[in-house]
Formats: structure tokens, C-alpha cells, sequence
């Protein structure tokens, strides 16, 4: 019972996770049994001491640990020798000549097949790993999970739930949940989904930056306004203006180093689509000086409405105002 799950796609791996848990018996006498080692710190000798230590009333003591191989992988791909590889080696013994009555599951975020401790183990180790799925998978699995709760979904309503969610599973799940209790034994239809999922408020904040980018003040006031009138306090549209700068600041510095487009998103956390394409146009159209200009601004707002020197929502107004007239945005360029 040796186990490796790996891959980004966090919600398909814990789901097997539970699986092979529940494989393992009696839950409530497993967690007694069960020791989980962040991989990056465990010592050998501590590992070697669990993993060889025989159950008591359960049939089965269960061994977790996360990050293992990658404390044996460096960035750059080149492996350390001498004693990290007899380090790795010592861990890969203890796997080795684990009793029969452990089960060991090693969880990574990525496998790596030239690192030497999983060379060392891939012979004796059941393998799993999850990438997180293209847009046809997700699509797949869109409708198998609506399926999967007794309910239905159109097309049309997979496609939409696809773009304003993404990859990200464990919000999916959540989503789509939602979505079935509100259909009420009906198919999901795209209103349905543009009614529920949280998107609304993100693509006028999006329609607001995009006025603040082309300095033009009456669609930018029109945003917030829209904004306020769907129930939003002017504070939260400036927190949310705040995050989407941060992000374009942080695309813009990321793409200056040389960062592939899938590095900067996995840095970013942008698993929605919609999020993704958006921040990104944005970020081509905004400088890094006028980005931290704008941002700069924004922290200056805060602090105002903080220190009670401004009151919050004609704060935000004259914030607006000033970034989208092209006010208050002198560079800040990198040296």
C-alpha cells in the first residue's frame, strides 16, 4: 500500500484521497492511526520510527506526508549529490521496508520523473495524478458532476459556468450545488447561472478599470455607480479595485522577467477564464508606472476613510474621478 498523488488539480487528488481512506476501514479508528509529516522537515530517523511501528486495534496505521519529493528536487531540475542523495535514499529504505500493516501515500503538487527518490520508489508506488483539466474535460466534468446530484444542465449553461469559474473544482462543486437546489428539478440554464455565480460584480469592477485605463470619466462613474446601486458599499468596489491593480502590477512585473503566460496565471491564482483573459488585456493596456500610480492612489484613499479624514463613499467618487480624468497617475517607472 504505497501511494503517490500528484498534480495542481487539488480537488480530483483529495477526492482520492478520501477514497483510499475509506478503502483503509473503520474512519473513526484510522484517524487515530494516522500521522501526517510535512516532507520538506521530517527527519529520516522520525519517518523510519512511524512507518515501522505496528497498529494498535486497527488493522492498518496510515502514513502522510507532503513535499517529500520535492525536497530532493531543486529548482533548476539539477539534483543535489553526496548527502542528499544518500538522505533520499535513507527515505526511500524506510518506504521500502515499511510492514505491510502501514500504507504510505506521498502527495505532491507536481511529479517530476527524473527525481531520484521517485526513481528510486516508482517500481513499488500506485501512481496517481491529477492535471488540471483542458476546457473540454472541464466541460466533461461539468455536466458528469450535474449529472452525479440528479439534475441537468444545457449546454449553453456549461459553457457560461466554464468561463466564469474555470478550473478551480472546489468552487465548481460549490457553484454547481447552488445552481441545482435553485433549478428545482428543471435543466440549469445560462440565466440561471448568470442569476448565481458570482460575476456580476467582478465584470463591472473589470468595466470599471477598463474606463480608469482609457481616461473616460462618464462610462468610469457609470460603473461605480452601478456598482453602489447593486448593493455594494463604495468601499468594497475599492478593495476590489485595489485586488484587480495588484493584479495587473503583478502580471505586468511577472511578464518583465521572461514568465510564461501559464507560470504568471498558476502565480496569480486566476483559475476563472473570464478572470484571466480580463486581467491580462488589462494589464497590455496599462503601464507598470501608470498601474502603480493608480494603485499608489488607491492606498492613499484608504488611508484617508481610515483616519476618518474623508467619508468613504465620496472618497471613492473623487478617487474615481481623478483616475479616470488622468489625474494623479504621474509615473513611477522602474530603475
Amino acid at each position: 500500500m504505497r501511494y503517490l498523488l500528484a498534480g495542481p488539480d487539488d480537488y480530483s487528488l483529495k477526492q482520492k484521497l478520501t477514497e483510499i481512506k475509506l478503502a483503509l476501514g473503520d474512519a473513526a479508528l484510522l484517524t487515530d492511526a494516522t500521522t501526517i509529516f510535512d516532507g520538506a522537515r521530517v527527519k529520516a530517523t522520525e519517518f523510519k520510527l512511524t512507518v515501522d511501528a505496528l497498529p494498535f486495534l486497527t488493522p492498518c496505521r496510515l502514513v502522510i506526508v507532503t513535499g517529500m519529493l520535492g525536497r530532493f528536487q531543486p529548482a533548476g531540475g539539477q539534483v543535489n549529490k553526496a548527502s542528499r542523495l544518500e538522505e533520499a535514499n535513507t527515505f526511500s529504505a524506510a518506504v521500502r521496508a515499511a510492514p505491510p500493516t502501514t500504507a504510505i501515500i506521498l502527495i505532491e503538487p507536481e511529479l517530476n520523473r527524473r527525481n531520484p527518490l521517485f526513481a528510486d520508489l516508482a517500481a513499488i508506488l500506485e501512481v496517481h495524478e491529477f492535471p488540471m483539466l483542458d476546457r473540454s474535460g472541464l466541460k466533461a466534468w461539468i455536466s458528469s458532476r450535474v449529472s452525479l446530484g440528479g439534475g441537468a444542465i444545457t449546454p449553453g449553461a456549461i459553457n457560461l459556468l466554464a468561463q466564469y469559474v474555470g478550473a478551480d473544482l472546489w468552487a465548481l462543486s460549490g457553484e454547481i450545488e447552488k445552481l441545482r437546489l435553485y433549478a428545482g428539478g428543471q435543466p440549469i440554464t445560462e440565466a440561471d447561472v448568470k442569476t448565481l455565480v458570482g460575476y456580476t460584480g467582478e465584470a463591472s469592477i473589470f468595466n470599471l478599470v477598463d474606463a480608469v485605463i482609457e481616461c473616460r470619466l462618464k462610462p468610469a462613474v457609470e460603473s461605480l455607480e452601478a456598482l453602489k446601486a447593486g448593493g455594494l458599499p463604495a468601499g468594497y468596489a475599492l478593495s476590489m479595485m485595489s485586488r484587480q491593480l495588484r493584479l495587473i502590477i503583478l502580471y505586468l512585473d511577472l511578464k518583465s522577467r521572461g514568465e510564461k503566460d501559464t507560470e504568471i496565471r498558476r502565480r496569480l491564482g486566476l483559475t476563472a477564464d473570464f478572470v484571466w483573459r480580463k486581467t491580462a488585456a488589462q494589464a497590455a493596456r496599462f503601464s507598470f508606472g501608470r498601474a502603480a500610480g493608480a494603485y499608489r492612489r488607491l492606498l492613499e484613499t484608504d488611508l484617508a476613510i481610515k483616519t476618518g479624514r474623508m467619508e468613504e463613499s465620496a472618497a471613492v467618487d473623487l478617487l474615481v474621478a481623478e483616475l479616470a480624468s488622468g489625474a494623479g497617475l504621474e509615473t513611477h517607472e522602474r530603475t
